[in-house]
């Protein structure tokens, strides 16, 4: 046999053999079935990799990669690093999609779900009792023409029975697909937890959303390389940073001195300056700014006026503003949740921005649910008298209005709530107390729906006066969710979608003088555009009864 690239050492092989069990070699023969046939009677590992020698196929180190046995790559001269840039570029794996999506769909199915399967699709025939895995159903539905990449019918109505919609939604997904290559897809935060700590085995298999249709590939440059993005890789400039022209303003160095002139201004007025020394001081800074930039800032600069001289404004000029709670969940052990890689890009980039803002920092990573609820319980119990603003940011995995605790268990976010209410955390009485919530809601991907020429119409809310001063014990919250419920929130090896565009919007932003839920609203635009398919959008909800600044006092704090 001739030696070529593709072709490595007997001795090496059959080293790699020696160290695969039962289970891996079967799971090797199944991601094979499209060069192998089933019928082809190869049953050891060094038969199955001599075969695919034989037939000069160059797929031995994308299968270590698959079954995630990445030490034995190193013996074929490979790193798990290479094969992870080498999987992201599209044509580069020789396993289809389709085949790499049932490998993995078997191994987040028991045995109990295993046994539920087999009812449903035996019926009254026993054929399926001595079937161990979910593989071999799908070898013998393939036979049938039961099951093929373009017939998923059969499965889909499996996982419905057995009420396991997370991969129900992978397959409905992967039907959507109109080509079948690699795609690199940034991850969600998916539930299951693989057999190995696994960082970068991101392509097809973390994230339901399995390829873009093919249009999106040849698109345009930026979203081609959002979809090549490897978690290892930092967010695509372009796509974390829309043109700020378009957004109301520009930080760019030369900027700064008329910057911290303008937001000199804005905080004058808060403080209570005259109308005619608050106008001048605009004008004045306004004038510094370059001529792009002049009409859009001094417009928003003067809508930050007329709102400020009619809506009351936070007091938020303590040092510090108060405390930001950080409990940042990374790893599950023990449970069915993957580890969230990225996750310390986030709780790093919250706690660089929070600190410039003024506040206390405190971060907790990998709480279980009854210590996170002890933490909170603890600044429940502070005295927050002479602060003026109480952060907590959650990132971890989540259900429906809940978020998961390393032990698994959930947390749910009206319970969080009503540890600051009014009766329960007085010190906080009429101060905003605001959270930052990163975590599925649920596991339906958000649809991209093509814009359309409509017009669109509003009408204010009628204005509700108070009876008394007295307030409801609910007020003054703001509890911004990365995501809608019962849908996904995506996440990348440099951060999530919603935190990482938070903080740039903050940074953006604040120095501005916008109040926060403009600034969120400017975050749900850019999530919501970040990805030509992957779809997302933040759901801000809110009580507050005042505007939120986070003014050039608390800057420089």
């Amino acid at each position: 046999m001739a030696t070529n690239a593709n072709n490595f050492n007997s001795l090496t092989l059959h080293k790699i053999s020696g160290e695969l069990d039962e289970e891996e070699v079967r799971d090797l023969r199944f991601l094979c079935t499209d060069y192998i046939p089933a019928g082809k009677g190869i049953v050891t590992a060094l038969e199955i990799f001599t075969e695919l020698q034989q037939r000069e196929l160059d797929v031995i180190p994308e299968l270590l990669y698959r079954i995630q046995r990445f030490k034995l790559l190193s013996i074929l001269g490979k790193q798990k690093t290479y094969m992870e840039q080498l999987l992201q570029q599209p044509g580069n794996s020789k396993i289809s999609n389709y085949r790499v999506l049932l490998y993995n769909l078997s191994k987040e199915i028991d045995d109990k779900e295993l046994n539920s399967i087999k009812f449903i699709l035996q019926g009254s025939k026993k054929k399926y009792q001595d079937i161990k895995n979910f593989m071999e159903i799908c070898i013998d539905l393939e036979k049938k023409e039961q099951l093929a990449p373009n017939n998923l019918q059969i499965l889909l109505k499996a996982m419905k029975e057995i009420k396991r919609f997370d991969l129900k939604s992978k397959l409905e997904s992967y039907q959507n697909m109109t080509w079948d290559t690699q795609v690199t897809l940034p991850q969600q935060e998916s539930r299951r937890q693989p057999k190995e700590p696994n960082q970068g085995m991101f392509p097809t298999v973390s994230c339901p959303a399995q390829a873009d249709a093919k249009s999106n590939v040849s698109a345009g440059t930026e979203s081609h390389q959002e979809i090549q993005q490897a978690p290892s890789t930092a967010d695509d400039s372009a796509v974390e940073r829309p043109n700020l022209q378009q957004a109301g303003g520009s930080t760019t160095e030369k900027n700064v001195y008329a910057m911290t002139k303008l937001h000199g201004a804005m905080e004058a007025i808060q403080m209570g300056s005259t109308p005619e020394t608050s106008k001048t001081s605009i004008l004045d800074a306004a004038s510094a700014l370059p001529a792009n930039s002049l009409t859009q800032t001094g417009s928003n600069s003067e809508a930050n006026q007329r709102s400020s001289q009619c809506i009351g404004v936070y007091k938020m000029n303590s040092k510090p503003l108060g405390i930001c709670l950080i409990l940042n969940n990374k790893s599950f052990p023990g449970t069915h949740f993957k580890e969230r890689n990225g996750t310390d890009c986030d709780a790093e980039k919250l706690t660089q921005v929070f600190t410039t803002l003024g506040f206390k920092i405190d971060r907790q990573d990998n709480l279980t649910v009854k210590h996170m609820k002890k933490k909170l319980q603890m600044y429940q119990e502070f005295n927050h008298t002479t602060n003026d603003c109480f952060v907590c940011c959650i990132l971890s995995h989540g259900e429906r209005d809940a978020v998961v605790g390393t032990d698994g268990e959930l947390l749910h976010i009206k319970e969080i709530r009503c540890m600051f209410s009014g009766s329960q955390c007085h010190s906080l009485l009429e101060k905003p107390k605001v959270f930052f919530i990163q975590a599925c809601q649920g596991q339906k991907l958000q649809t991209a729906c093509p814009v359309t020429d409509c017009l669109a119409s509003s009408s204010p809310d009628p204005e509700l006066d108070a009876i008394s001063y007295s307030i409801p014990e609910d007020r003054d919250f703001l509890v911004a969710m990365s995501t809608v419920s019962d849908y996904v929130s995506y996440r990348t090896g440099e951060g999530s979608w919603f935190i990482q565009t938070l903080c740039t919007c903050l940074e953006e932003y604040c120095c501005l003088g916008f109040d926060l839920l403009t600034i969120l609203t400017e975050v749900n635009r850019r999530v919501s555009e970040k990805h030509p398919s992957r779809k997302q959008i933040p759901e801000p909800r809110f009580t507050l009864s005042k505007m939120l600044v986070f003014s050039a006092r608390s800057l420089n704090s």
